[in-house]
């Protein structure tokens, strides 16, 4: 089943097709599939509330990951006519490259079989 979800600022209009099975199986992210999320948003120049809804995250949380890596220089702020967009740089490139890299040789779900496997209580 798929949810649409309607959103709008002053002069964008941002419809996004949500699967309810993908966020009813979305569990806890670690920070750097967040961050990946949010660089994706940044390929192409987004405003900080479109990057908060391509990455789902709440406002705070958006603003803490960007001036993160704004200082970190994996983004850069743009003014684009009346508005200020995010840009990913050359360096945020390579982190998803890397990101991209590592999933790819890394088997599925490693982190939920760690962490599993930590919790576990042997009796």
């Amino acid at each position: 089943m798929r949810l649409k979800i309607i959103l709008s600022d002053s002069s964008t209009l941002v419809i996004l097709n949500v699967s309810l099975d993908l966020l009813s199986e979305m569990k806890n992210r670690s920070r750097y599939e967040v961050i990946a999320a949010i660089l994706k948003s940044a390929n192409k120049e987004e405003t900080r509330t479109k990057i908060m809804y391509k990455a789902m995250l709440s406002n705070d949380q958006c603003k803490i990951y960007l001036d993160s890596l704004l200082q970190s220089g994996l983004i850069e702020e743009v003014e684009n006519g009346t508005k200020v967009v995010y840009r990913i740089t050359s360096k945020g490139n390579k982190f998803l490259s890397y990101y991209d890299q590592m999933k790819e040789l890394l088997p599925v779900g490693i982190e939920d079989n760690i962490t599993e496997e930590y919790y576990r209580l042997s009796v």
